[in-house]
């Protein structure tokens, strides 16, 4: 278990942290989001030492924040050049005690032999992240940091690569992680903690999250024009793919009014919008 007590970090009269406190529980994976500037990467380089708190602490009672038995994957990755992908592992491998083996590195990495024998820097893109996270896995680290680590993955590596993640977490490695994809927070996360402005905003399981909020969509498939003008004066709605959206935290009173004005409700659909969603909403950057 790793304690995060009252950190606060400034640089000069910006404050960027703002008394954080959190629990990064062992064997958890934990997603760490927000817009950028809200101070993740403040928060990552104070962990691994590479920035300094102003005040706080940060606990480690199980020794996980040390060059042995953490691994990072920062969110950019420099391969050497004129360095093939079988020598990046004999010259990793040599750093650690009980590093895994060549086999257990082309397993994970997926890579053909002629992909082995193929200069680092030439991979594609997914290739040379996946390649990042499992030279980081060779000495078999009982904490991971991952700073976006899908960037640049296809559909097939990303999913790879999640199932690896998987993996990891039942052997039990604690992992810390940012990530501006949906779907990733959702199937991986144990814990969701949300900064803004340098504060948490949410921390919580994606779970609770889900559910903790009251509104609903109710989307009608078939509508008139006349329906749609009729809505419109009313409620605040949005056009997706030819459906009407409306959002709301009083599904009955909507419902009343759309059979007022004879809405065919075998058209209809209700659902939640995920909190998670409102939250990646608010980003700067694009969520695929």
């Amino acid at each position: 278990m790793i304690y995060i007590n009252q950190l606060k970090k400034s640089f000069g009269k910006k404050t960027v942290l703002n008394n954080i406190s959190l629990d990064i529980e062992e064997g958890k994976c934990t997603a760490l989001i927000g817009k950028n500037g809200a101070g993740k990467s403040t928060l990552i380089d104070i962990l691994i030492g590479h920035k300094h708190a102003n005040s706080g602490t940060v606990e480690d009672k199980f020794n996980l924040i040390s060059s042995h038995n953490m691994g990072i994957l920062f969110q950019t990755t420099n391969l050497p050049k004129l360095i093939k992908v079988k020598e990046l592992y004999h010259l990793y491998q040599q750093l650690y005690t009980n590093p895994m083996t060549f086999n257990e590195f082309q397993k994970l990495t997926q890579f053909s032999n002629l992909q082995l024998e193929q200069y680092a820097n030439k991979l594609s893109g997914g290739q040379k992240r996946l390649l990042d996270l499992v030279l980081t896995l060779i000495g078999k680290p009982q904490f991971l940091i991952l700073d976006e680590p899908t960037t640049s993955m296809d559909i097939e590596t990303r999913e790879h690569f999640w199932n690896l993640i998987e993996q990891l977490k039942e052997d039990g490695i604690t992992i810390l992680y940012t990530s501006h994809y949906i779907e990733e927070v959702e199937r991986m996360a144990d814990k969701v903690v949300y900064l803004e402005q340098g504060s948490i905003k949410i921390n919580d399981t994606p779970h609770n999250i889900l559910f903790s909020q009251n509104n609903s969509i109710i989307e009608i498939m078939t509508f008139t024009e006349e329906q749609y003008q009729i809505l419109s004066e009313t409620y605040d709605i949005e056009i997706t793919n030819g459906n009407l959206k409306i959002q709301t935290e009083n599904v009955e009173a909507v419902i009343t009014n759309l059979i007022k004005i004879n809405v065919d409700l075998n058209q209809i659909t209700i659902y939640k919008k995920s909190l998670l969603e409102l939250m990646f909403s608010k980003e700067e950057r694009v969520v695929q």
